[in-house]
């Protein structure tokens, strides 16, 4: 397989173009069956909270709240080591792992009663006719754990995943691209659309009337299945490279205008060093005019 490019030889020397409609009905599916298993719990944790792991109302409306935004906070986290560590393919499989594990304890949690509280009459409890049992140190951490675990793995597969879909569209090399790039994301909000439709209903239904080791083993099954599907369409992907950390290029700005403070500055602007190759960071676009405000930052030619 070729990094960064379009198409890749196979046995025979026969070479065969990469990306395309045909990669991203992969990505399709892992969107929908990922999207069906976190919107159905995004819905309906409260209930398990309140009704199965006898937590308060407000404790319960707390702990899903804290569990949603640190889903979508960690996105940031996860497109960041994607663009600059990790590819977007590889992102959407570990973190898809991640989701899997947490969806397994939860579904373990649910299913063996030693591991959760006895669920008590909501009722009877109001009116002072019982007293719920509070869940253990024990059971609190496995649930925390794998709620955080689901958190991790969906924020990495949301902010890897449209990315990955759109890198099978090459609009620079290929102008067709630009117009089945629009509809990829059409397709793909249609795709993430379906999932929680299915989850909402489906899911949510067989967790209330089935059991909830039910439901998150569902949606485990539903995750791993996303997972296996963006893995059978490797072979079909452009994957572009990892470009390295930002951060690091902005650092090696000001060490090399630390080392440089007192160098003096050449007259002539065409001693002065720029990047203008491809591929190694340089400017392919206008240069700005230089000002004598930041002449530190300035550097020779190198020799």
């Amino acid at each position: 397989m070729e990094i960064d490019g379009n198409v890749v030889a196979k046995a025979g020397g026969v070479q065969r173009r990469l990306g395309g409609s045909r990669a991203v009905l992969f990505v399709f599916a892992m969107e929908g069956l990922e999207n069906m298993a976190f919107v159905a719990n995004a819905v309906s944790l409260f209930t398990y909270f309140y009704g199965y792991m006898n937590f308060s109302i407000t404790k319960s409306a707390t702990t899903l709240t804290n569990f949603m935004g640190t889903a979508f906070l960690l996105s940031l986290f996860g497109g960041f080591l994607s663009d600059t560590y990790l590819s977007r393919f590889t992102t959407c499989v570990l973190f898809g792992t991640f989701e899997i594990l947490g969806y397994g304890l939860l579904t373990v949690q649910a299913r063996v009663h030693q591991l959760r509280p006895t669920p008590c009459n909501s009722a009877a409890a109001l009116s002072g006719g019982s007293q719920c049992e509070a869940a253990t140190g024990g059971q609190s951490a496995m649930l925390y754990i794998g709620l955080y675990l689901i958190a991790l793995g969906t924020s990495g597969v949301k902010a890897a995943l449209p990315s990955l879909g759109a890198d099978q569209f090459d609009t620079k090399k290929n102008p067709k691209d630009a117009g089945k790039l629009s509809s990829f994301f059409n397709w793909f909000l249609f795709s993430l659309t379906v999932g929680a439709i299915v989850g909402v209903t489906v899911v949510v239904w067989i967790s209330a009337n089935v059991g909830w080791d039910w439901g998150f083993g569902l949606c485990g099954v539903a995750v791993l299945s996303a997972v296996v599907f963006v893995s059978m369409g490797k072979s079909l992907y452009r994957m572009n490279a990892p470009s390295g950390s930002p951060f690091v290029r902005f650092a090696q700005v000001f060490v090399a205008a630390i080392r440089n403070w007192n160098v003096p500055t050449p007259a002539a602007e065409d001693e002065l060093y720029e990047i203008k190759e491809k591929g190694k960071g340089g400017i392919n676009g206008e240069i700005l005019q230089r000002t004598h405000q930041f002449r530190g930052f300035w550097t020779r030619q190198q020799q």
